[in-house]
């Protein structure tokens, strides 16, 4: 449930996934909340298939990060979006769904400014809310689940790396990834890990905004499920960046909130407590003597 202290993640969980897909010479049937899953040719894998391989390369990361003193990411922010990826033109914060129409589908972007380089980026992993606004539940439309859901096969994710996915990304192939939903009445949450192979990973840079997927939601107003025209506020509370093995910083801090069928202002009460600004401590004046 929801509730769970229990994460998706495991360190060092993407360098495991990043290796296991270079070994994958063709993907599974992904079910309809996955998408589709794709994995790189095999032959990309060569390398780590030499006796020892994988555990020379755990070690030489495990001194890497330990010489940097641990995973860092502290200038690393994401961001979060309607339409277009964060700071194009056609990105918005808020979004009036066309729930009626079934022609329409409302993409969902997210994006991430790294704040440092990375030689190998070889996935993240990610965690969306979906929070019912006021005394409002979420309703049957958010009953999203690849099984038994009433809403199945009306959300899907597209993962960066494959061909034509149009925005600045930064994969230079296809990986493999899935997707984890459960909820209550009042919020959902949508969990994704994605990868690509260890050795086909490429850099990033620390001040250009990558996207790394785009979650889309169609409609199908013959289903007449409550729930679509209800404001809900969609935050990412957090994600990790594998900037490489044992190199998995999480990351919580941008902007991480949108709206859906509100105006943006509803998701004001789901940012937490705000931090005053630092000042400068006042100079004590000094007391004339008598």
């Amino acid at each position: 449930m929801i509730g769970s202290t229990r994460s998706i993640r495991r360190a060092p969980w993407l360098a495991v996934l990043a290796v296991a897909v270079a070994f994958a010479s063709r993907a599974d049937a992904a079910g309809p909340l996955e998408d589709s899953v794709r994995t790189a040719p095999d032959s990309l894998a060569h390398q780590l298939r030499a006796p020892g391989a994988i555990s020379r390369l755990m070690a030489h990361q495990d001194s890497v990060v330990k010489a940097q003193g641990g995973p860092r990411a502290d200038n690393a922010q994401l961001f979060l979006s309607w339409n277009a990826p964060w700071g194009s033109k056609r990105a918005q914060q808020a979004r009036r769904p066309a729930c009626a129409d079934s022609t329409v589908e409302d993409t969902l972007v997210l994006s991430f400014l790294p704040g440092r380089v990375g030689k190998t980026f070889t996935g993240f992993t990610s965690q969306l809310y979906f929070h019912a606004t006021g005394s409002d539940t979420l309703g049957a439309w958010w009953h999203l689940e690849g099984k038994g859901g009433e809403n199945a096969g009306a959300l899907r994710v597209e993962w960066a790396g494959v061909p034509g996915f149009g925005w600045k990304q930064p994969f230079p192939v296809t990986g493999q990834g899935f997707v984890l939903l459960d909820r209550t009445p009042q919020s959902a949450r949508l969990r994704m890990v994605f990868a690509v192979p260890y050795e086909a990973a490429g850099p990033v840079v620390a001040d250009s905004v990558y996207s790394l997927c785009r979650v889309i939601f169609k409609h199908r107003p013959g289903r007449d499920l409550a729930g679509c025209e209800r404001p809900v506020c969609i935050e990412w509370s957090k994600a990790t960046l594998a900037f490489g093995a044992k190199d998995e910083p999480e990351v919580s801090r941008g902007e991480r909130f949108v709206a859906f069928a509100g105006p943006y202002a509803i998701c004001e009460p789901f940012k937490g407590p705000r931090v005053a600004a630092w000042k400068p401590p006042k100079t004590a004046t000094a007391t004339p003597p008598k």
